[in-house]
């Protein structure tokens, strides 16, 4: 027995015609005809029976199929596995995630390239609403976002937890504070990520809280910008913890009362393979997450 005898026999099996079959498989009909008489020779049992306009499957026929299409099904999975196998050298990786969680993300993205330098990878940085339907739609490989995820075709694998934090300059007064709380905040200008995004969402939410109202000095949808005006001396920010894109000559300060945590998770597609690459990528993000 063949794997052509196996596709064959699915066909047939399928528009129960032979003609049909024949031409969707691009073989003649005698062929095809042949084939299915060797696959029932080396099962000993008719596989189908003539009926008006076509075919109909016998109760062997029945029975075999499931066992036929499980097969293929295998098959076909393993070869997405392999190919997928061969694009550690050859291949792409495409990962999304909201601008908050950069300093995670191009760690681990260098990481991979320096293992995998034949590796095409794609970083997409979007709201998360953007990159769960993107994942969703099967346009990225894996995401890093935040747990539950939003929609119901979507895995969320926790992996750290995201906690708000103060972000000042090295030289910034309250750089030695050991905790900042409100009344340290009162006169402070600040640079925050733009309104829409999620983590100022849960800015604004602490700052309610708190009853304070704080003096923006400037909104920006690019962390990078944020970090920028923060590193020149010339405002503070909140942004979650563990890891800051751009760190150097900035300092993290835990905020009192702290912030309410969010779990930061990768998120997959159900039920679709998971690339080696997105795996590799993923256990880097794991180990990151460990470290903190």
């Amino acid at each position: 027995m063949e794997l052509r005898h196996l596709r064959y026999f699915s066909a047939v099996a399928d528009a129960l015609h032979f003609g049909r079959a024949a031409r969707r498989l691009h073989v003649s009909q005698p062929t095809l005809s042949q084939q299915i008489r060797q696959l029932e020779e080396e099962l000993g049992a008719p596989l189908f029976e003539r009926a008006r306009g076509g075919v109909r499957l016998t109760q062997a026929g029945e029975l075999f199929r499931t066992y036929a299409s499980r097969a293929l099904e295998d098959v076909d999975a393993g070869r997405v596995a392999v190919g997928a196998l061969r694009g550690l050298t050859s291949g792409a990786l495409r990962v999304g995630y909201p601008p908050s969680m950069r300093g995670v993300v191009v760690p681990a993205l260098a990481a991979v390239l320096r293992r995998h330098p034949g590796l095409a990878l794609s970083a997409e940085e979007a709201i998360v609403r953007r990159v769960e339907r993107r994942l969703t739609d099967g346009k990225l490989d894996v995401g890093l976002a935040y747990a539950p995820a939003r929609l119901p075709d979507l895995d969320a694998e926790p992996v750290f937890d995201s906690r708000l934090a103060l972000v000042v300059a090295r030289g910034h007064p309250l750089a030695g504070a050991e905790s900042v709380g409100t009344r340290q905040l009162t006169d402070e200008p600040f640079a925050l990520l733009s309104r829409g995004l999620r983590v100022r969402a849960r800015v604004d939410a602490w700052f309610s809280a708190m009853r304070l109202a704080p003096r923006i000095a400037l909104e920006s949808n690019a962390v990078g910008t944020v970090l920028a005006i923060v590193r020149a001396g010339l405002a503070v920010t909140m942004l979650p913890e563990p890891r800051l894109a751009d760190a150097e000559r900035l300092v993290v300060k835990r905020l009192s009362p702290a912030p309410r945590s969010e779990l930061a998770a990768l998120l997959w597609r159900k039920g679709a393979p998971r690339t080696p690459a997105a795996e590799l990528f993923a256990a880097e993000v794991r180990a990151r997450a460990q470290e903190t």
